[in-house]
Formats: structure tokens, C-alpha cells, sequence
């Protein structure tokens, strides 16, 4: 039973059909939004979640110890929408504050939201209309990507295979499950949470251990997610790859070792390729070289597939050029919002 704008979304979600023992009352949604420093993006983001078709929800803005107006801009929002709620903390990384989100969330689901991202008016729809198909403990799909000029392309271009193992997908496949198209199930993520230890591929983190764990996946084709893609030195994932190694990337390093046996040796030479090689190529050029080359020689990179990846790893900036070229030739002028 779907609850749709206009109609009586609180009757509809205390009658849902749909709800498991112990979900009766529940909200079916909580968008949990993580944000630092965003006073001034928060209203479109959150407006994005007030258009949703499907109303059964919360919004739920962490404010990671901003030091602009950021929780002043959603109080002074919360006026006007009494779903919309607000938590404070100590500044601790975008894993932490989602961690605190889901702690916090009423939702039987979980949908991810960075502040900066918006949800085009169908995104919850879908998800439930798949939830209710399939069961399915962790969705996601892909994004429409805006590189700065009204322009948009789809990442990624797939989702998994049947059958097809997490780490390939993510490393051997460029696979990504970016966090504003993730929908998991509320206490598969209290039980298999962000690792707050890591401020880079974090994503990559929450994804192969849920997957590991059991969770099972449903990928939807529809990009229902617009992606704030300009280079923004606040958005950490991007600063730290342009900024060279660090001990946030040594954490993510640690934490995929620790996964090596559970993962194919093509993946994980992928992996040192199109990551490790990025991160360390100030520090240790011989080491990034050597990376690439192995990959490729093993068959986890074609050539040219590796001499792209030696562009990237060496010449990030020149790279980021050429990608942003080239998504304004292939991307669209779709706007949706």
C-alpha cells in the first residue's frame, strides 16, 4: 500500500500490510543526511526530500560539529516540516555521523542522502515498489552525476552480475554504490555499520561487509539520485585522493588487506591499481608504477585500461580535465529535480 502526496500518510503507515512483527507504527523511511558546513546547499537537499511522492517518512540532518549555520538552517526549517528532525555531535567524519543517523533513525529503512545530492520526486516510490517485490535488505542504483554545467551522465554504467562477488564489482568492474542511492534495511546497518575509523572508502566498506554478512542485494537501473560531482575541496573523498597519502587513506589500505583472503586475486591487484596506486603515487612513484603494471599483467587491467589508470594515478589533475570534458560530450541535459 502506497502512500502518495495528498494522501493520509499516517493512516496508510499505521495500516501498512506490509510491516514485519514489530514494525507496526513504524515510519517505513528515515533519510538520514550527514553534514558539515552545508548552510548553504541543506535547503535544496532537503526540499528534495519533502517532494518525495512516497510521504512515509523522516528527515533526519546530522550536523558533524559544523562551524557555520548549518543547524540554524534546519531548525529554521523544522517549523514548517515535522518530519524533519536534527542531531549535533562532535565533528567525527561523514561514517560517523551516518553511524549516529541510523542509531537515531525510527524507519524500518535507511536511505542515505549527502548533503549535497538531491532525491529526484520518485526515489523513495521506487524503492519501496522494489522493497515489496523482493524483500530485499540493501538497494541501490545509479546516479545522474552534474559535473558544474547543467550537464548530467550516469554512474556507474551497471550494477553487479548475477552471482558476481563484491570485490569484483567494486574493484575489478569500477563498480560503486555511492551512499545517496543506498536504502538498507535499518538493523542490517545497526548490525554492520560505517567503520568510523575510515574517512575514504568508507562506501566500499559498508557495502562488501553487509554483503559478506548475508545481506541480500537488489540493483535498480533508474537513476534516481542527482550527484553533486564538482571538485569541492569539503567533500573528503575527493580533497584526499588530490592531496596524496595520508593516515585516512592507510586506514582504508588496513582495512583491505584485512579482507584479501575473502577476495580474487584480480580484484585485489585492481585494487591496488585503481587505489592504491592514486594515493600513493606522491609518496612511492615506483610503488604506484609498479601497481598498474601487475594489474595489468595479471589480467586486472586491459592495456588500455592501465595506461587510463597511469593518467589518473600520475597526472590526477590533467585527468580530472579530461573526464570533465568528456562527460560534457556524452552527458545529457536532463534536469530533474
Amino acid at each position: 500500500m502506497r502512500s502518495r502526496t495528498g494522501d493520509n500518510w499516517e493512516e496508510k503507515r499505521l495500516n501498512d500490510q506490509h510491516n514485519r512483527p514489530g514494525d507496526e507504527g513504524r515510519v517505513y523511511f528515515s533519510i538520514v543526511i550527514p553534514a558539515y558546513n552545508r548552510a548553504d546547499v541543506l535547503p535544496e537537499t532537503i526540499a528534495s526530500c519533502r517532494a518525495q511522492t512516497w510521504r512515509d517518512l523522516e528527515i533526519i540532518v546530522v550536523d558533524d560539529g559544523s562551524s557555520d549555520a548549518t543547524a540554524e538552517v534546519v531548525r529554521g526549517l523544522m517549523a514548517d516540516e515535522p518530519r524533519l528532525r536534527l542531531l549535533q555531535k562532535e565533528n567525527g567524519g561523514p561514517a560517523a555521523a551516518r553511524n549516529h543517523g541510523v542509531d537515531h533513525a525510527e524507519g524500518r529503512y535507511i536511505a542515505f542522502l549527502d548533503s549535497d545530492d538531491r532525491f529526484m520526486p520518485e526515489k523513495l516510490e521506487r524503492f519501496a515498489d522494489a522493497i515489496e517485490r523482493s524483500g530485499a535488505d540493501f538497494l541501490f542504483g545509479p546516479v545522474l552525476a552534474e559535473r558544474g554545467d547543467g550537464r548530467f551522465w550516469q554512474r556507474p554504467a551497471a550494477g553487479p552480475r548475477e552471482g558476481e562477488p563484491m570485490f569484483d564489482y567494486l574493484f575489478l568492474r569500477r563498480g560503486v554504490a555511492l551512499p545517496s542511492t543506498v536504502v538498507v534495511r535499518t538493523e542490517m546497518a545497526r548490525r554492520h555499520p560505517f567503520l568510523e575509523s575510515l574517512w575514504f572508502g568508507d562506501n566500499d566498506q559498508f557495502i562488501a561487509d553487509l554483503w559478506e554478512a548475508g545481506a541480500s542485494f537488489q540493483y535498480l537501473d533508474e537513476p534516481l539520485t542527482l550527484y553533486a560531482d564538482q571538485y569541492d575541496a569539503e567533500r573528503l573523498s575527493q580533497a584526499l585522493v588530490f592531496d596524496g597519502e595520508s593516515p585516512k587513506h592507510r586506514a582504508f589500505f588496513h582495512w583491505v588487506e584485512s579482507k584479501r583472503a575473502t577476495m580474487s586475486e584480480r580484484a585485489y591487484l585492481a585494487y591496488r591499481a585503481r587505489f592504491r596506486s592514486r594515493l600513493t603515487a606522491r609518496s612511492a612513484p615506483v610503488t604506484a608504477f609498479a601497481d598498474i603494471t601487475r594489474a595489468w599483467r595479471g589480467g586486472a587491467l586491459s592495456g588500455p585500461e592501465a595506461l587510463r589508470q597511469g593518467v589518473q594515478t600520475f597526472f590526477p589533475h590533467l585527468y580530472r580535465r579530461c573526464s570533465d570534458g568528456v562527460a560534457r560530450w556524452i552527458g545529457s541535459g536532463r534536469q530533474r529535480a
